[in-house]
């Protein structure tokens, strides 16, 4: 029995030996055609191939799946070309938007219809201007204790996207909380310091973690550097 194994143990080092020396030497059945040609592998379907096959069928299979990166590389880039579009143009729209109420019911209305969505919500903390937006907009006091479950996510200074749990729902969204099956949370100004905008929709695949979410980083920009500029412009225009 101990030779058995003994004998078993030598085998199986040799083999190493030998495929060590192949990396090694990747030019050794070159050198040594006769070898390569004695070579035959077992197939798939059972029957023998040469090594030689077997190598093109192995590059082939790999360049099928570079094939499928590309494709997947090709459509992302795509699906980011229209969403840059998209925000181009929805950026001009909202520029041309002389009060806070038209600014955010056009920013609604472009992310229920262009962006998928069945819920939007805009929660802002400078009552004034929620006063202005109408019902477009819903104010929160930072010291709102509800608001506390949402620190992390805004301290995040960029938009999480996934599921939300039962409480944070129906804070955000109240009685259609229950149709909301994946959201995309967005800070609004510095982590958050000028409120947030939540997204849902009844697609649990929607919004998932690690999703891309440039479109929404820079729309959050684009809503932040409006509450900045509220103030003089509306100076201007009581002058």
């Amino acid at each position: 029995m101990s030779d058995d194994k003994t004998s078993l143990e030598a085998r199986t080092s040799l083999k190493e030996v030998v495929a060590s020396y192949l990396r090694k030497h990747p030019d050794f059945l070159q050198e040594f055609p006769d070898v390569l040609a004695s070579l035959r592998l077992s197939h798939a379907s059972g029957a023998a191939v040469s090594l030689i096959e077997r190598q093109v069928e192995q590059l082939r299979a790999g360049n099928e799946d570079l094939n499928r990166q590309l494709s997947r590389l090709v459509q992302v880039a795509a699906e980011n070309e229209r969403l840059m579009s998209r925000l181009h143009r929805l950026t001009l729209e909202l520029m041309t938007s002389e009060s806070q109420r038209e600014f955010f019911g056009r920013l609604s209305d472009s992310l229920l219809n262009d962006f998928k969505a069945d819920i939007v919500q805009i929660c802002l903390f400078d009552h004034a201007t929620v006063a202005a937006a109408g019902e477009q907009v819903r104010a929160l006091s930072e010291d709102d204790p509800a608001l506390e479950p949402f620190r992390a996510h805004l301290e995040k200074d960029r938009t999480v996207c996934g599921r939300l749990g039962e409480s944070k729902l129906e804070f955000l969204f109240g009685d259609k909380a229950r149709w909301v099956q994946s959201t995309a949370l967005v800070p609004l100004g510095k982590q958050g310091a000028d409120g947030m905008l939540a997204i849902g929709s009844s697609d649990p695949a929607r919004f998932y973690p690690g999703m891309g979410t440039l479109f929404l980083d820079l729309l959050a920009e684009v809503i932040s550097t409006r509450l900045a500029h509220q103030e003089p412009a509306a100076r201007r225009r009581s002058a």
